[in-house]
């Protein structure tokens, strides 16, 4: 993207900070017959209502300058949005002149994309829908991902449904939870991750077209995090025939269905039912016997047989009941045992989710386990082996172990589990962005859209934002007001002082009827508008500047995705990667260099624990072609050990 000075870049942002019925002039203040005058006049004309005499300029505009166009240059060093083809659309659309307004509406499109077009072209489509009233099919939906009965142990699941209309498909929905499409189109699909939990799972997908008919699907997905566990009811000792054997029973459960039991070497196919007795007979002295469910969830239980019969077969005291009412008291008070196989000093992990795993014991029979406040799923007995998978964040994450004996008695058993983050993946090493506040001519509702901006950016995760207190320290030292930053020099000036990669300068035209939001990432080293994102709805109250707040942040962060890529050859000060134009970077958009590393696992059990990783340095890309790009190196140690196969990731 071509770099900008300073300078242009005030114009820039002084042109669009003014409203929409500002009229632009030249040096003298006259009407002179430029282009840009006869746009600002038309702006003003239809913000009045003056129809006929905004197009009569809107298409003098155009007859002298035909595209629509972020940042056109006026005279000097002076932009302004200009959007004539959209502005004529508008009009012809209150004009009722339908098919004209969808034309010029369509043709801004095709130039420059703006949520404001987006949403006159909506409006325009259905009245025309509504004029010839054709439209009495409701649209189709199929599912495209996953299968209906789709069982998985992940913690969220990608939704993916296509919806198609004879005319145009509006919006989608989940569970009532809306989705609308910014622009009305023929076919649409939905892409959209949502959480799950242990167990089923129910989704409602539905599609509504431009004039508000739907259809809809059922979806149920399981979620299964847990191995299957296996319960011990007894070991004993018994003839058979001149010899005695110890005889092992129990019986192994899964809510989805058991597929193999391996009783030490020896494999047996369960075919997949949720639960399976077993009656066998050790062959060795240790017994190890692991069950395996349909998603390769396994429990693993070691029996020492010389242990377990004395443990099973302790003498133990009467229990004594006692009766008060409908009450039963009894005298057993020994809690079951838990034993984990990893708990205390355990390292720490570079992996999302954790397998928990262990057994519980009682004297009498084991109750119920429940791990992180949720029931394990099993039969009663003796002694039980379980396993779950829990999801961790980063930092510190506490693991709960709660088991219950038919007595009452509980016990308990907490441990910690860390989980680190590799350096390349880290909030604080991606781009970061300082959010300038922005003003509004009603002061309350701009602070409660810069409120809902900045709560989008940290919720999303997508980039490093910079904290306002520094944004305010940095203020106080300089000597400058919030209303200074409307110069870009003092903006790009504190943008640098606070070490921020960009500034995300809004500006805001509103009037009695509607309200946009113009973003503008602007990178602080180079001065250059990285990109522009917009977001514009005439619904202005609290939820919905709430809503567009939500998308203007979703919009920026589609602008710069977070990607991985390999080194495919280096030069001197050079990378060269195998991210192209389809992977959605920009020029100057930054990278992070780095190198995975062996596998960590837990010294003890062999359990992986994941992969942490070297940085190697950091480069920003200067050429995109469609299968590789190019990337200059920063002057930082490590970038001499660069080699090919190495990863990256953008900032």
């Amino acid at each position: 993207m071509k770099k900008i000075t300073p300078i242009i870049l005030m114009a820039i942002m002084l042109i669009s900070c003014s409203t929409t019925g500002d009229i632009l002039t030249d040096d003298s203040g006259t009407f002179r017959g430029k282009w840009w005058n006869y746009y600002q006049r038309a702006l003003s004309f239809s913000e009045s209502g003056s129809y006929e005499n905004a197009i009569r300029d809107l298409q003098a505009a155009i007859g002298k300058r035909e595209k629509d166009q972020w940042r056109s240059r006026t005279y000097g060093m002076h932009f302004v949005d200009y959007f004539p083809h959209r502005e004529l659309g508008i009009v012809y659309y209150y004009e009722k002149r339908y098919p004209e307004a969808e034309k010029q509406l369509e043709e801004s499109l095709s130039a420059a994309e703006s949520a404001k077009a987006k949403f006159y072209l909506n409006l325009v489509r259905g009245a025309i829908l509504e004029q010839n009233r054709k439209d009495t099919l409701s649209p189709k939906l199929n599912m495209i991902f996953p299968d209906d009965g789709f069982i998985t142990n992940r913690f969220s699941i990608l939704l993916k449904a296509l919806a198609e209309d004879d005319y145009y498909v509006s919006s989608f929905s989940i569970n009532n939870a809306m989705y609308p499409l910014e622009l009305s189109s023929k076919s649409a699909t939905l892409e959209k991750e949502v959480p799950l939990d242990q167990g089923l799972n129910t989704f409602t997908i539905q599609a509504t077209d431009l004039t508000g008919k739907t259809v809809q699907q059922t979806l149920k997905v399981i979620g299964d995090r847990e191995g299957p566990t296996i319960s011990i009811f007894d070991i004993v000792r018994e003839k058979s025939g001149r010899d005695e054997v110890v005889r092992i029973t129990g019986e192994i459960n899964d809510s989805t269905g058991i597929v193999n039991v391996m009783f030490n070497d020896k494999v047996i196919d369960a075919g997949s039912r949720t639960s399976y007795e077993f009656n066998v007979v050790a062959d060795k002295m240790i017994l190890v016997l692991q069950a395996y469910d349909r998603l390769n969830n396994v429990t693993i239980a070691q029996l020492d047989i010389k242990k377990e019969l004395a443990a099973f077969h302790e003498k133990l005291p009467p229990v004594l009941l006692a009766f008060s009412g409908t009450d039963v008291f009894s005298s057993d008070d020994l809690p079951p045992v838990i034993t984990l196989k990893e708990s205390a000093d355990m390292p720490a992990v570079f992996v999302d989710k954790y397998y928990v795993d262990g057994e519980v014991s009682d004297n009498r029979k084991v109750e119920s386990v429940i791990v992180n406040g949720r029931d394990i799923l099993s039969k009663k007995g003796k002694k039980i082996f379980f396993s779950r998978l829990v999801k961790l964040e980063e930092g510190k994450n506490s693991i709960n172990i709660e088991a219950f004996d038919a007595s009452g008695n509980r016990s308990q058993e907490d441990f910690i589990v860390t989980r680190n983050i590799p350096e390349a993946w880290q909030i604080g090493n991606r781009m970061s962005i300082s959010i300038l506040p922005f003003d509004m001519t009603d002061g309350e509702a701009g602070i409660l859209a810069y409120e809902h901006l900045t709560g989008s950016f940290v919720n999303q995760r997508r980039f490093n934002i910079v904290e306002r207190a520094k944004l305010e320290q940095v203020l106080l030292e300089q000597k400058l007001t919030k209303e200074n930053l409307t110069d870009p020099a003092n903006s790009i000036k504190v943008g640098r002082l606070m070490a921020s990669d960009t500034i995300l300068a809004t500006s805001v035209a509103a009037d009695q009827k509607a309200v946009e939001f113009i973003s503008r990432v602007i990178n602080t080293e180079t001065s250059e508008i990285m990109d522009i994102k917009d977001v514009y709805s005439e619904d202005k109250s609290a939820a919905s500047i709430k809503r567009m707040m939500d998308g203007l942040a979703s919009k920026v962060a589609s602008g710069f995705p977070l990607v991985e890529g390999h080194v495919i050859k280096k030069d001197k000060g050079i990378v060269y990667t195998d991210l192209g134009t389809g992977s959605g970077i920009k020029g100057n958009m930054g990278i992070i260099v780095y190198r995975k590393g062996e596998e960590i696992k837990h010294p003890l059990t062999g359990k992986s624990l994941g992969q942490d990783m070297k940085n190697l340095g950091s480069a920003r890309f200067q050429e995109i072609h469609d299968k590789f790009s190019k990337a200059r190196l920063s002057d930082t140690p490590g970038t001499g050990n660069i080699k090919e196969q190495d990863m990256v990731i953008t900032r």
